[in-house]
């Protein structure tokens, strides 16, 4: 049962966070929660049958009175005063009144829908009963959407899973769900090539140990990265979000003695003893890279060279035997970045570095002959600079400020059928609420972007599973999505949560307008495809008008 101790004030924007104390004003130092209190009734005695009846009726007209003095705004406590009620009908029997109470958590809060009880409220409803509730239009809903969720097949699973090695061989198509399950990466394209490179000289399966091996190497990568301890002088010296995610062995270089560091922005060396910050280059200012034979004593030592347009001399680097793996991956991150640079779309990086931890692995799994030839089937960005580039027409390529794709990270490439922009702003508690841009996708998606950063702020917010007509910013604080399956879902800005959902609709809704000439009382407009057009009370959140249109 919600506790009604742990509602806060009425949707507070949530902060970002920050390892630094919010200073108390006025000498107020705020305890993080507000406290409502709820008195119940007296208890009759004795415990008798038409004692107990009389106590419901007494709490369900306490729980009355406080719903119709709450201000709509304070939705959260409502929900829960609508919740309590609904309960009590319950233990009265009175069925329908129930249902109703909880239909009302669609519009004040459906964190706390009791989605098992309503179904097993609803399957035992006599006949009836259930007659009267199919002729209410909102209990009629209801009962649709219970009935529906419980015919689904198969069942959504939101439980951890745990991850299992394969212990058979893979085909490609096990091969894609067992990499996928993983988390390792979950584009198609890429995990294809990863199946070439791992089968390079066998046939087209995945040995359980090759996997095995490859996996835990990927770990073993991801582990050394967190675990790089760089002195302060170099930290000074990188981005804020900028991280080491290779680190070479103890090398020779026309530098000095040290270990070649890469971060997805940079090459550089950290020279042995003297705890010595030495930039060799930024992908972006590569001219050249190559591998070359130098002579020392009797011997023929692979040497790294990489030519910048920042240095007048080329870096060299005895890499020995890890020289050709070092190639490939400088290789790729220069061309990633290139790409990023003529398309203004950053994510190419992020997939260059994806590219590059994966040859890593397979290196480290394989450990043959041909290992370095497996890895270059990984060189995705690097081939695709050496064959015919893509063009672009010169007035869009002067013209474009920027590219992003919000399919990156999901198992297929979907489209964008709607864009909100909302602005930035400062919230009442002084905190600097960024822009964003609003992508609906496919099945109910919506991806966020930080409209200053251009970085992904939320992945995948799911609203229903049917395409997305509209979006609309009616406040500072909710945007509302017009879905095909008939309902507004309302997203909180600053939590990214839905909570709340208009479901008066019958058909889809294709097109919401704000209206923000009164100030007092704001309204927001939807229609759907069968001629229906609401007024809503964005506050309270109720009908004021409606009529149809002919169609």
């Amino acid at each position: 049962m919600p506790n009604l101790q742990d509602v806060s004030v009425a949707e507070l924007p949530q902060r970002p966070q920050s390892l630094r104390r919010p200073q108390p004003q006025n000498g107020y130092r705020p305890t993080g929660k507000s406290f409502y209190t709820f008195k119940l009734p007296l208890v009759h005695y004795p415990l008798l049958r038409q004692c107990v009846q009389t106590y419901y009726t007494d709490l369900n007209n306490f729980l009355s009175k406080e719903i119709v003095c709450l201000p709509p705004e304070n939705s959260a406590l409502l929900a829960r005063y609508f919740y309590l009620r609904g309960l009590v009908f319950l233990m009265q029997g009175k069925l329908l009144s129930a249902l109703s109470d909880f239909q009302n958590l669609y519009k004040t809060d459906l964190r706390i829908f009791p989605a098992e009880l309503v179904r097993k409220v609803v399957l035992s409803l006599p006949a009836s009963e259930r007659q009267q509730a199919e002729n209410r239009q909102e209990l009629k809903r209801l009962i649709s959407q219970v009935l529906d969720k419980e015919r689904d097949v198969p069942r959504v699973d939101d439980h951890v899973k745990k991850f299992e090695l394969p212990r058979t061989h893979l085909h490609l198509e096990d091969f894609v769900r067992r990499i996928q399950e993983s988390g390792i990466v979950k584009d198609i394209d890429t995990i294809h090539r990863l199946f070439d490179a791992l089968t390079v000289g066998h046939q087209k399966q995945i040995d359980p140990d090759i996997f095995k091996d490859f996996y835990n190497c990927w770990k073993e990568t991801e582990a050394e990265a967190e675990e790089v301890d760089l002195p302060s002088i170099v930290t000074e010296r990188l981005d804020q979000n900028e991280f080491v995610y290779k680190l070479s062995s103890s090398v020779k270089t026309n530098l000095g003695v040290g270990k070649i560091a890469m971060t997805q922005k940079r090459l550089f060396l950290l020279i042995e003893g003297r705890q010595s910050y030495e930039e060799i280059s930024i992908f972006r200012n590569i001219e050249d890279v190559k591998v070359s034979m130098s002579a020392f004593l009797l011997l023929r030592i692979p040497t790294l060279r990489i030519k910048a347009s920042t240095r007048k001399e080329t870096f060299d680097a005895n890499l020995k035997g890890e020289c050709d793996l070092w190639n490939l991956m400088i290789k790729e991150m220069w061309a990633g970045r290139k790409m990023a640079d003529n398309h203004k779309d950053p994510q190419y990086v992020q997939e260059a570095l994806t590219n590059v931890l994966l040859m890593n692995a397979v290196v480290g799994a394989l450990q043959t002959t041909k290992s370095i030839y497996a890895a270059s089937k990984l060189s995705h960005f690097d081939r695709m600079r050496n064959e015919v580039p893509m063009m672009i027409p010169k007035t869009t390529s002067e013209t474009l400020k920027h590219r992003i794709n919000p399919s990156a990270g999901e198992t297929t490439t979907q489209s964008v059928d709607v864009l909100l922009y909302t602005p930035g702003q400062l919230d009442k508690s002084g905190w600097d609420d960024s822009p964003k841009l609003w992508c609906a996708l496919g099945e109910g998606k919506v991806v966020v972007f930080n409209a200053s950063t251009w970085s992904i702020q939320q992945h995948c917010l799911k609203v229903g599973k049917a395409k997305l007509r509209c979006m609309v910013g009616v406040d500072s604080t909710h945007v509302w999505i017009g879905s095909s399956d008939s309902t507004i879902y309302i997203i909180n800005i600053h939590s990214m949560s839905c909570n709340k959902q208009l479901s008066d609709h019958r058909d889809e809704v294709v097109d919401i307008v704000s209206d923000t000439s009164d100030v007092q009382k704001r309204l927001a407009y939807s229609c759907s495809a069968d001629g229906n057009v609401f007024a809503w009370d964005v506050n309270t959140l109720k009908v004021n008008h409606k009529f149809q249109l002919k169609i």
